[in-house]
């Protein structure tokens, strides 16, 4: 009986549904945390190549190297570790990962820290797999969409909030001290799910390949694994430099910058709440062909406004109300084509994290041998083929 079941069945019975309330919370929380080691050094990638002595290419590669270990690292340990419970291995991840992130802190040697973030890309992302797992049990097929919209709150907060504050912090904090925090929430949350999340040790998790093979192998599958991959190879080379890309062209944003990356997490908490609601009413793959023709817009647009500092400014805000758009109905749509399958969704993370892992690294040489405005070009060509395999598998899809 899987942990979803459980609490249906506690439910039914008692009515007691604040305990469930409440783990949700420490899921979404976890979700903030888990973005938050994903997405950090982005917002302040200008500032780590100061602190670190290295180039704003080379200090991307902190995250590059934390998108690889998540694309490859996650199918495989799922895999190898499959006949342990999910609940109990999810466990095992996040504390791995906060063993990872006070390596993070303590380390001053550069290839050292990309090590080091590679290690975390595969722990974090497999609780992260496992969470959502979990999360999806706990709701009827009808609901994904707007439950996967509440869990992914966590995410957006990550970047209403997270990005943009530990810009302003850190004039009073060095970058160590964020890690510190997220760390301190780690080891609640993981202490909380010790004692109240239940592991079902007479139901381990099974793992018949054939059939998770043939799942695979199923066309649906593939085109949403597929498209993720696309989506994030555009955003991973555009949206992993942006505070680098808007004050290269605009320095005097200088001052501005934490407000425009709160901005830009509002604008991702509210693409995300829409993508729930349009998913649930018109169907993930018609929301997915939507979300990819509006991604065409908006990159031809940041490309034509490059002289125009606040319209460039307002597209870069919009930009990210569509890639949540956008991946809410990649969520969806990978539990609903493979029935909530954990290591499908691996899969789909991991195609992810190879996406913005590809599109980081495109973008890094880009910078490194061009001028940083090119790399819009790397993203405008992944949008143009994502718009076009939508527009032609639309039927397939449905």
């Amino acid at each position: 009986m899987q942990y979803g079941e459980k609490i249906v069945q506690i439910e039914e019975k008692t009515g007691e549904t604040k305990q469930t309330s409440f783990m949700l919370m420490i899921f979404i929380l976890m979700n903030f945390v888990i973005t938050m080691m994903s997405s950090v050094f982005s917002s302040i990638l200008d500032k780590i190549s100061i602190s670190l002595d290295v180039s704003v290419a080379n200090a991307g590669l902190l995250n590059t190297m934390f998108f690889y270990g998540g694309a490859f690292g996650v199918p495989i340990t799922l895999i190898v570790f499959r006949k342990i419970e999910r609940t109990k291995m999810m466990k095992i991840m996040l504390f791995i990962t906060i063993l990872m992130t006070l390596a993070l802190v303590f380390t001053r040697n550069f290839t050292l820290l990309l090590i080091i973030r590679l290690i975390m890309g595969i722990s974090a992302n497999s609780y992260g797999t496992l969470a959502v797992s979990v999360v999806l049990s706990l709701t009827t097929k009808e609901k994904q969409g707007r439950t996967m919209a509440l869990y992914i709150t966590g995410a957006s907060l990550a970047n209403i909030v997270g990005t943009s504050l530990t810009r302003a912090l850190l004039s009073i904090l060095d970058w160590r001290s964020i890690f510190w925090i997220l760390n301190i929430v780690m080891i609640s949350s993981l202490t909380y799910f010790k004692i109240y999340l239940p592991e079902n040790e007479h139901n381990p998790t099974k793992l018949d390949m054939k059939n998770e093979l043939d799942l695979l192998k199923s066309e649906k599958t593939l085109l949403v694994i597929t498209s993720t991959l696309i989506i994030f190879m555009g955003n991973g080379a555009f949206f992993n430099y942006i505070t680098p890309y808007l004050l290269t062209l605009s320095p005097s944003l200088e001052p501005t910058m934490s407000l425009i990356l709160f901005l830009q997490g509002i604008a991702s908490f509210i693409g995300n709440l829409i993508g729930g609601y349009v998913s649930d009413r018109i169907g993930f793959a018609k929301s997915l062909l939507l979300g990819s023709a509006l991604q065409i817009v908006l990159i031809a647009f940041i490309i034509a406004s490059q002289s125009l500092m606040w319209l460039k400014v307002l597209l870069t805000i919009l930009w990210p109300m569509n890639l949540w758009f956008l991946g809410l109905q990649l969520s969806a749509g990978i539990a609903q084509v493979t029935n909530n399958n954990s290591l499908m969704m691996s899969f789909n993370n991991s195609a992810l994290q190879l996406g913005s892992a590809i599109g980081s690294s495109m973008a890094a040489m880009v910078i490194s041998f061009a001028d940083i405005h090119i790399i819009t070009y790397i993203t405008l060509l992944t949008s143009i083929v994502l718009f076009i395999m939508q527009l032609v598998s639309i039927k397939k899809l449905s």
